[in-house]
């Protein structure tokens, strides 16, 4: 009779630890899920078109980081890549470079920063992760309004 108990009991058990097993985590982001992060750039109080930014995770931050470039009114959408769209929440050091032809020009279509020996049209210190004064932190819910007013005399860099 023991057995035959067992027996019947044996498959709702093996199925209710499938259930559980497969349900661990379930209602809870993963630590990688990506979070809407938008807003817009400025640049001496104006939107500025063509800017590259690059989110640089900070201590904590499990992710690669994200990228954007702003259109014409300044506005950007980051994504961590090209089939993901949104970041990975926390805190980011951003990185900001226009490149331009030598001459001033806009960049053509398809043109190798390499061979092109292209320029920045920012301050270098907005480009460079050890001089960039810009952090910014993206919450666990996302961000729709970050905003960042770039300037030809960036500020220092903040103490850590």
């Amino acid at each position: 009779m023991k057995v035959l108990v067992i027996q019947m009991w044996k498959p709702f058990l093996c199925t209710l630890a499938v259930v559980s097993l497969g349900s661990v985590g379930c209602g809870s982001k993963s630590s990688l899920e990506g979070v809407p992060a938008s807003g817009t750039v400025l640049y001496e109080n104006e939107p500025i078109e063509g800017v590259s930014l690059t989110l640089v995770p900070q201590e904590g931050v499990k992710g690669r980081g994200g990228y954007a470039v702003s259109a014409a009114d300044g506005t950007f959408k980051f994504q961590a890549s090209a089939d993901s769209e949104g970041v990975v929440p926390g805190r980011y050091l951003v990185l900001f470079q226009k490149y331009a032809m030598p001459d001033g020009s806009p960049v053509p279509p398809g043109t190798s920063a390499a061979d092109a020996n292209l320029i920045n049209q920012l301050p270098a210190a907005y480009s460079q992760p050890d001089q960039s004064p810009v952090y910014t932190t993206v919450p666990d819910t996302g961000a729709t309004d970050l905003a960042f007013e770039l300037s030809a005399r960036p500020q220092r860099r903040p103490p850590r």
